[in-house]
């Protein structure tokens, strides 16, 4: 505002003061309807011809005469008491501006004031509500200090509780957090133990099944429990039981673990042992490795073919000969010593009688090999 006004005298000296005006130049200045002509020409009369009287005449000259009585002149604007009125305006403005400065310094004061009564106000429960001053409507504030003072305090207890309540909240979900976090490491625990349990247990179970062997039919010869049995026979009268014969010994003498032959065609005992296990007149060769069957020459190829015959001789003792036997030459049998493989015995009154020692034909098992 201060900028406007001396822009404003600044232009008003650069006029030059005028000693008289024209009427026709002189405007009256109203703030609601502007600016508008204060000096109205006079209405223009019509000439009438002269056929009038005088006495239209006359009347005609007093009627100008009241227009112009009833019209005063407007009053000149002075340029030198408006410039006047303008800086004293300007000397005004400059001294409330002043006394501004000068009363910021109390308005501090009355703030910090303020503050410090604020700061040693009594709690809230124990202030006085009388002593509030009623609200004046003619006042700048509707509020009185102290209970503003008083609100503050308020907000700032609330704020407090909440602040305590929400540390009391953050500990409870921290303490119920710590016992999940303990509960799932115990339940962590334990599951890897059952785990590791049902592991060792699966992996003594699957040690127990990994025995190749528990696949086939449990059916023991005597003496078989450890051991491999063979049964064979020599005798050539079916060429393809001979031939299957020759290739089950063969197998077995390459993997160079030791096995018992059985011979059906040179001992009845041994046939008759093989028709009882197998519940029948079968036809050697037959195998039988740890007490188990593992079948005849068919299946015994068919195993070694799938490279799964060499894990059933596992634990079976290597065979560590260099070669055949040298009490029976790898026969297996040899001559009964007590009747010389005649299967008689002949006593002193000349009575012949069967040799108990021997078998039919007059053989025992090699006492060195088998």
């Amino acid at each position: 505002m201060k900028s406007v006004k001396g822009k404003l005298l600044k232009k008003l000296k650069s006029i030059q003061p005028v000693g008289y005006l024209k009427p026709d130049r002189v405007l009256q200045v109203f703030a609601i309807d502007g600016f508008t002509d204060s000096f109205p020409k006079a209405p223009i009369l019509v000439q009438q011809p002269k056929l009038f009287t005088k006495e239209s005449v006359s009347e005609q000259e007093n009627i100008k005469q009241s227009a112009v009585q009833n019209h005063p002149e407007p009053e000149v604007i002075d340029v030198t008491e408006l410039m006047k009125d303008l800086e004293t305006d300007d000397d005004d403005d400059e001294e409330e501006e002043e006394a501004d400065k000068e009363n910021i310094t109390p308005n501090v004061e009355k703030e910090s004031a303020k503050l410090n009564c604020r700061q040693s106000c009594a709690p809230l429960s124990e202030m006085d509500v009388s002593c509030f001053r009623k609200p004046d409507l003619n006042s700048c504030t509707l509020f009185d200090p102290n209970l503003l003072a008083a609100f503050e305090q308020a907000v700032q207890e609330h704020m407090k509780m909440n602040e305590e309540e929400r540390r009391a909240r953050m500990e409870r979900e921290n303490l119920l957090e710590k016992k999940a976090r303990t509960l799932e490491d115990s339940d962590e625990n334990s599951r890897k133990g059952a785990e590791k349990k049902a592991r060792i247990e699966q992996d003594c179970h699957e040690d127990a099944n990994d025995d190749p062997l528990l696949g086939f039919e449990e059916k023991c010869p005597a003496g078989g429990d450890g051991s491999v049995i063979l049964y064979t026979t020599t005798l050539k009268g079916i060429r393809k039981t001979f031939e299957d014969c020759n290739r089950m010994r063969f197998l077995l003498e390459s993997f160079r673990v030791v096995f018992y032959e059985r011979d059906i065609s040179m001992h009845t005992e041994y046939r008759e042992e093989l028709w009882s296990l197998l519940g029948g007149k079968v036809v050697p060769p037959r195998l039988f490795i740890k007490g188990r069957y593992i079948g005849g020459a068919d299946q015994v190829l068919s195993l070694h073919e799938q490279g799964k015959f060499k894990v059933l001789l596992n634990g079976i003792p290597a065979d560590t000969c260099n070669g055949a036997c040298e009490g029976c030459g790898g026969v297996r049998f040899v001559l009964c010593f007590v009747c010389n493989g005649s299967h008689k015995m002949i006593a002193d009154d000349g009575l012949s009688s069967k040799c108990m020692q021997c078998n039919e034909n007059g053989l025992i098992v090699c006492p060195l090999c088998c």
